[in-house]
């Protein structure tokens, strides 16, 4: 019997992991503690001088929170800092389609030094909330599913 790794496009996982996420105000100052990385020390300084960045800020806050985006915002940082497209474009590859749709809307509208202060921010929270219930900060969608396909010719064990 052969067997073939597809590409799972449900996104069932992802519903139920974002399902699991619980608010908790205590890690709102925890994430306030984190040290901010230097490589995102520009987007500092365009929020220090940007006179309308708290509503930028809280708009696009409760967009994320409205749509259930936090997920696939952290899922597409390493260590709070935003991947480049290539990248998060892998990571989300089996994210319900709805969810990137908005996904897409916040990365092409949100002002670049709001999405950078937001993204660190979701990163942290989600992270927090994952280790307090299951021991293990670390979260990463089943990618692949194996089907049985008799169709496909056998591989030489010698290969």
């Amino acid at each position: 019997m052969n067997t073939l790794a597809q590409p799972l496009r449900s996104g069932k996982d992802w519903d139920e992991e974002v399902e699991r996420y619980e608010f908790s105000q205590d890690d709102l100052s925890t994430v306030d503690a984190v040290d901010w990385p230097e490589e995102l020390d520009l987007y500092r300084a365009m929020a220090d001088n940007d006179p309308k960045f708290e509503d930028h800020w809280c708009e696009w806050e409760d967009f994320i929170y409205q749509n259930w985006l936090f997920l696939a915002l952290e899922q597409s940082c390493h260590g709070g800092i935003l991947l480049p497209p290539d990248q998060r474009a892998i990571r989300l590859q089996s994210c319900p389609e709805a969810t990137l749709g908005k996904l897409r809307w916040l990365f092409e509208l949100c002002p670049v030094h709001v999405k950078a202060h937001l993204a660190l921010r979701w990163y942290w929270l989600m992270r927090i909330d994952r280790a307090r219930r299951t021991g293990n900060p670390m979260w990463q969608p089943m990618l692949f599913s194996v089907t049985s396909n008799a169709a496909l010719p056998s591989r030489p064990s010698n290969v």
